[in-house]
């Protein structure tokens, strides 16, 4: 099939067999092959391994209101954010393994490369009919929360939370995908199929961010479960207008999870709460619901309960010959023998003697249960990834609580070691704590505002991040001091934030002052200089009046330094105020000799001006800038005198 995209005219069977880069091999579309980015299965020649492939042309990521007009700033930006994705590994999101542009068919593309998931996607599912039951859709709204506040922490919001974006594993969990691949699409660029799960507020003009994801996921889960998506019209328009100051539908029937998504599916973005808080409300009502059963048409293993609490028995008979491992019953020892005293007898027989038949027999009945209940020993956990780690203890009918940590030496979702070790033994009902791995230690941001360079560097490299430093001019912060800071492509984080360690840091800091270009000072009014230089952070300097052959008296006639030359914050720029011009008498040079003429002329500070005639008859007359003077005027001194000679 041929599809247009920004003129370029892309067949999506075409690209099969094509090799990316020398390492991919395209093999099988996964997409809608009209949509925009096209996912395809393919081949990794290198590693010999099953990877998903997104393609997209490098002229769709043309954005000129975000500034980038041509393919090359937008290609450039697009590595840019793939370079920022690949720091965020999460359990949760399909993480970009690699990234670049390459010409297919004549045409160039971007690409990013994700692990290959091969179990299909939710909306695979819900397109074959199948529903998910409300404890299942409460996982499913976990992980999808997990993903989400983890993008949303890291500046990232994903503007396109819906079904065909949340892709099962073989492990039966859910994973967001599409994040950052490209920017959101407004309401007059987007499908209909996206408009299916956009807030209300897209309608209205308003850019995607924490909470419109918020919603988007509240519409998916509700569809997982009821196989519907309300307020939906003929067109984009109609679906986001039939939205607004609507509240969700949602049944009471759907049980306990009913009120979470009708909170996160409120009209007005701020009523909906984050993340986190849906997580946490989901997490909250989990011990209320029925244990989720496996999504058996998906994959083949089984659906695990991820909330962290008493974790749910699994039928061995369930599990596969490869799942299950051998339980280590520890052989309790017999019951020693004591032999008590005569003392000791009498006082015992005294206090059962006091006490209610009630509470014997509740002693009783405990002491029974510890008696008979078996003890397993710990298998070694330490490197295993969490949900294979839970079912190979299932078995135990141990509690299972789940604590995180972040360290460098152990991978992302990965076991860094249990509670008690491996090797001891735990009786059925006891509480087993598995630390897993949250990847790399994160780091603090400091509010390092007004501290010198040196000091700001170290504060941040001290916190694993990494420093860049610019130089800006500043009037009101010292030389080498930091006058601001920020997070490189995550303006919107705070001191006190916790970003990965690694995260760039951009540092302004000051150069001193500005310079400033000196004023046009000579011909203005003494008032109207001294505004004119406060304003510029200058000051005036005052020296003697002098004479000026062209300003009026009254006013500045000379300055230092110059119009147009830069000085510092604080410079003086001196001044004079004219006398006017500096008036001479015209020496006796009509009715002499050139010769002669000249000399008393610059005796008295003229200069000789054009001569015409022969030089050797006496001066016929004389004149400055065409106006004639004669023997005895007062005459500006420095003016040129042209003479006329017969």
């Amino acid at each position: 099939m041929t599809s247009s995209f920004n003129g370029a005219m892309v067949d999506s069977e075409a690209l099969v067999g094509k090799v990316l880069v020398g390492r991919y091999r395209i093999e099988t579309l996964r997409s809608d092959p009209n949509a925009a980015i096209k996912v395809y299965e393919a081949d990794d020649l290198r590693h010999n391994k099953k990877v998903s492939v997104r393609l997209m042309t490098t002229a769709s990521l043309i954005d000129r209101e975000a500034g980038l007009h041509d393919e090359s700033s937008a290609v450039s930006s697009y590595k840019e954010s793939m370079q920022q994705l690949f720091a965020m590994n999460h359990p949760t999101l399909v993480c970009i393994d690699d990234w670049g542009d390459t010409v297919l068919e004549g045409v160039r593309h971007a690409f990013n490369v994700t692990q290959f998931y091969g179990q299909g996607t939710l909306r695979e599912f819900l397109d074959r009919g199948r529903r998910l039951s409300p404890s299942q859709a409460l996982v499913v709204g976990i992980d999808v929360c997990r993903a989400l506040h983890h993008a949303h922490q890291n500046g990232f919001v994903h503007g396109d939370v819906r079904p065909a974006n949340l892709i099962f594993g073989d492990d039966a969990r859910v994973r967001l995908t599409g994040l950052g691949t490209k920017r959101w699409a407004s309401a007059e660029q987007m499908s209909i199929e996206q408009a299916k799960y956009a807030a209300p507020e897209i309608g209205l003009g308003s850019a995607p961010n924490a909470q419109t994801d918020i919603y988007s996921l509240a519409l998916t889960l509700l569809e997982s479960i009821t196989g519907e998506v309300p307020f939906v019209g003929e067109s984009v328009a109609i679906t986001l207008s039939n939205r607004v100051e609507k509240l969700l539908p949602v049944s009471a029937d759907m049980g306990p999870i009913a009120a979470p998504i009708e909170r996160a599916g409120r009209p007005l973005a701020e009523e909906r709460g984050t993340a986190i808080e849906l997580g946490q409300a989901l997490a909250q009502i989990a011990d209320k619901m029925s244990r989720p059963l496996p999504i058996d048409t998906i994959v083949p293993k089984k659906f695990e309960d991820v909330i962290t609490r008493p974790h749910p028995i699994v039928n061995v008979a369930e599990k596969t010959e490869s799942e299950i491992v051998e339980p280590v019953v520890v052989d309790e020892p017999e019951p020693q023998i004591v032999v008590e005293s005569p003392r000791t007898r009498r006082r015992l027989r005294r206090v059962f003697a006091g006490a209610g038949v009630g509470a014997l027999l509740i002693v009783g009945i405990v002491a029974f249960q510890a008696l008979t209940k078996k003890s397993f020993v710990v298998p070694s956990l330490t490197g295993v990834a969490e949900a294979e780690a839970r079912n190979s203890i299932a078995t135990f009918d141990w509690e299972i609580v789940i604590r995180a940590e972040r360290t460098n030496d152990v991978e992302f979702g990965f076991v860094i070691r249990t509670d008690p070790e491996a090797g001891a033994s735990l009786k059925q009902g006891d509480a087993i704590v598995m630390y897993v791995s949250e990847g790399a230690p994160l780091g603090v941001l400091f509010d390092v505002t007004g501290e010198s360079r040196e000091a700001a560097t170290k504060k941040l490299t001290d916190q694993g991040l990494t420093v860049s430093a610019s130089d800006e001019a500043s009037d009101a912060v010292p030389v080498g001091n930091v006058i601001s800071w920020s997070v490189a492509k995550q303006p919107t984080l705070v001191a006190g934030d916790e970003v990965l360690q690694g995260t760039l840091i951009n540092l302004v800091v000051s150069s001193g002052p500005a310079l400033r270009s000196v004023p046009l000072l000579v011909g203005m009014k003494l008032e109207d200089a001294t505004a004119t230089a406060l304003e510029l952070g200058l000051v005036l300097g005052v020296t003697p009046d002098s004479y000026s052959p062209d300003v009026a008296i009254g006013l500045i006639g000379a300055q230092s330094p110059p119009p147009g030359q830069f000085v510092p914050k604080g410079s003086t720029i001196v001044y004079s105020i004219s006398l006017g011009p500096d008036l001479v008498e015209l020496p006796n040079i009509v009715g002499i000799n050139f010769i002669d003429a000249e000399k008393r002329l610059v005796a008295a500070g003229f200069i000789v001006g054009e001569v015409s005639g022969r030089k050797s008859y006496r001066m016929k007359s004389a004149s400055v800038k065409g106006v004639a003077v004669k023997n005895g005027d007062m005459v500006p001194r420095g003016s040129a005198i042209d003479m006329v000679f017969p």
